[in-house]
């Protein structure tokens, strides 16, 4: 790739296009041996980009970049101001949670009145966008996080909506005022009353996509409400924050996400070891949960209560 088609790529998310390639001096013969080696490839018809090795991404980011590509190879294909990337891709460009979201099609809303439906592969949205739904994210037209937030979950499970919920809340990103706007705008979409429950039930205090999809389960498995994010502190000073706490229960659940504990060094699990004996020591019960208990919901659940039900007869 030369310097100047680099420039352009580099620009579009390391996309570019047959016609920019061209422009910048490369040729068609160029353009061909550099697909048939891999060194490019093809991310939708007339658009290219530079192979990347991906296997050393978690799946999860693995997703974010491919889909990433194809939102910039579908927008350098269209004319500028035809559409704005919206819904889950829309989430994806501002870079928050894209945990069980549907991202096989690029999402966009038309703001030139044509019509919607899906076309060669992109998914085209109706709806009405005001500056206040708008914003720009590497030079593309693409909905604010609180409208896109809200999109997507009208598309979404409810586990997935509150997921997206949290992490607009966390980031400041989804206000009263705007909540208020969205529900009254999304009113008679398809999935609105998903999406309506996930706002209800949205905390700006969880904290990860563990800790929304632990919250989720506790409230539709029938578990007490926890509070979150409680401080606790012995005779020796605070102890630290825990992830969730029950009133009346003198029971706290923290949950251990991979980021949490720095990939799990020595240094941060004895840390975090003495940490758990403090609460301990004040009288706390510590249930500990990871990611893999939430792939066996009902049995983590079972395994709350009976630690929960005698501390609430105790208390």
């Amino acid at each position: 790739m030369n310097q100047r088609l680099r420039l352009i790529a580099q620009q579009q998310g390391g996309v570019f296009s047959r016609r920019q390639a061209l422009a910048s001096g490369c040729t068609h013969e160029q353009i061909v041996r550099c697909l048939r080696n891999g060194s490019w490839e093809q991310i939708r018809r007339g658009q290219y980009a530079e192979v990347l090795d991906l296997t050393v991404l978690p799946p999860w980011e693995r997703a974010r970049t491919t889909h990433l590509r194809q939102v910039h190879a579908v927008m350098n294909a269209m004319r500028p101001g035809t559409v704005a990337v919206s819904h889950q891709s829309a989430l994806v460009l501002h870079g928050l949670p894209i945990w069980g979201l549907d991202l096989s099609r690029v999402h966009v809303t038309r703001v030139d009145g044509r019509s919607g439906g899906v076309v060669a592969g992109v998914q085209h949205h109706l709806g009405v966008l005001t500056d206040a739904d708008l914003d720009v994210v590497d030079g593309l037209l693409v909905t604010s996080i609180a409208r896109a937030t809200v999109e997507s979950a009208c598309t979404a499970s409810f586990e997935v909506a509150v997921i997206g919920v949290d992490a607009a809340l966390r980031t400041g990103h989804l206000g009263e005022d705007e909540v208020r706007r969205l529900r009254s705008v999304t009113a008679f979409w398809p999935g609105s009353v998903t999406a309506r429950e996930a706002l209800r039930f949205g905390n700006g205090l969880s904290e990860s996509v563990g800790e929304s999809r632990l919250r989720v389960l506790m409230y539709e498995r029938g578990l007490p409400q926890p509070r979150l994010q409680t401080e606790f502190r012995d005779r020796f000073g605070p102890i630290g924050r825990v992830d969730f706490d029950f009133d009346g229960y003198q029971t706290v659940v923290e949950f251990d996400g991979v980021l949490k504990y720095g990939g799990g060094s020595p240094e941060v699990l004895i840390r975090e070891k003495r940490r758990e004996d403090r609460l301990r020591a004040i009288g706390l019960t510590v249930i500990r949960t990871d990611w893999s208990d939430l792939d066996r919901p009902a049995e983590l659940a079972a395994d709350m209560f009976r630690v929960l039900e005698p501390r609430r007869r105790r208390a």
